[in-house]
């Protein structure tokens, strides 16, 4: 009997498994239900569409749409996100990346990025805010793009 107790403890109290889904918590954000699709955010000049995987690719996929009509330039070398503790880490494209012409979108793949899946590690991150940085020459002038992102975890 107390093989049997045991057998279903460890069975059924093992760490819970989580899955992330992060949405953009800025005014006239477009999230959307399912978190394989990115969230968008844009103003008059640039189009961003995001969307966090720390776990399964441990990346960032941050599509940039240019909608002026000169060339955009992003400092892919200086995009950063801050943790919820303050933590800045740099995260960067998987390949080099230049000017994004007028009209034009460009998708990339920034990392590191990575979180834990497991047990009260990743319970941890529920409800916390996280942003993604980001320095453009928008029209020839400097600008910096501040994504908040909020965590809701999923059992599974």
């Amino acid at each position: 009997m107390r093989l049997a107790i045991v057998l279903v403890c460890a069975a059924g109290c093992a760490p819970a498994n989580y899955l992330y889904s992060f949405d953009l918590t800025d005014p006239g954000a477009v999230n959307f239900p399912d978190f394989r699709r990115p969230d968008v955010e844009e103003d008059g000049d640039v189009k961003a569409e995001i969307r966090f995987d720390p776990t399964e690719f441990r990346a960032i996929a941050f599509d940039v749409t240019n909608k002026t009509d000169v060339p955009l330039q992003v400092m892919w070398d200086q995009i950063a996100v801050v943790s919820p503790d303050g933590m800045q880490r740099a995260v960067r494209p998987q390949a080099p990346l230049g000017a994004i012409e007028p009209g034009a979108k460009v998708a990339s793949v920034l990392g590191p990025f990575e979180l834990p899946s497991v047990g009260s590690a990743a319970k941890a991150y529920d409800g916390q805010s996280f942003e993604l940085v980001a320095q453009m020459l928008v029209r020839g002038q400097p600008r910096e793009y501040r994504y908040h992102l909020r965590v809701k975890l999923k059992k599974l």
